[in-house]
């Protein structure tokens, strides 16, 4: 049972790791091609499946804010990337590339992402075993070790 655990933990920790490499190289192309989403939204109010309150959103907040959303996105992606790749705040980094996945969704941009959400999801789920081999449970991992008490030595 313990050899299944560790090929569960090498298995997730893989799906992980090529998921951060998989956000971090779209996020990196989007920042050394400039990227501009003011042309992307005209495209998704006028798209039929999009989703209207989705269509409202990108005319009024994003369309507004649209310098903000040219650092936000690569940036975005980028950090999920980092994050997912050396396992540092994995779950925060696989939420956050759920809700960037679902917009892109929502958006009818039908690429990767799908791919990466379903990734996405399955790592949600499987946490603890995506995570293992990562910096945050190294880190957590040596500091229980530091703070056990060691045998033989007296407690005050």
């Amino acid at each position: 049972m313990k050899i299944f655990n560790r090929s569960l933990t090498i298995l997730f920790s893989l799906l992980r790791i090529g998921l951060g490499i998989s956000w971090f190289h779209e996020g990196l192309f989007k920042l050394q091609a400039k990227f501009d989403i003011s042309g992307l939204v005209p495209s998704v109010i006028n798209n039929i499946d999009s989703p209207m309150w989705y269509k409202t959103f990108m005319e009024h907040i994003v369309g507004s804010n649209v310098a903000v959303f040219n650092v936000l996105i690569p940036w975005g992606e980028l950090l999920v990337g980092l994050g997912l790749i050396t396992g540092i705040l994995t779950l925060p980094a696989l939420i956050a590339g759920i809700f960037m996945g679902i917009n892109y969704w929502l958006a009818d941009m039908i690429y990767i992402y799908p791919v990466q959400l379903a990734v996405g999801f399955v790592l949600v789920l499987m946490h603890k075993q995506a995570s293992y081999f990562g910096i945050s449970n190294g880190l957590h991992l040596l500091r229980v070790r530091r703070n056990k008490p060691k045998i033989g030595s007296a407690n005050i």
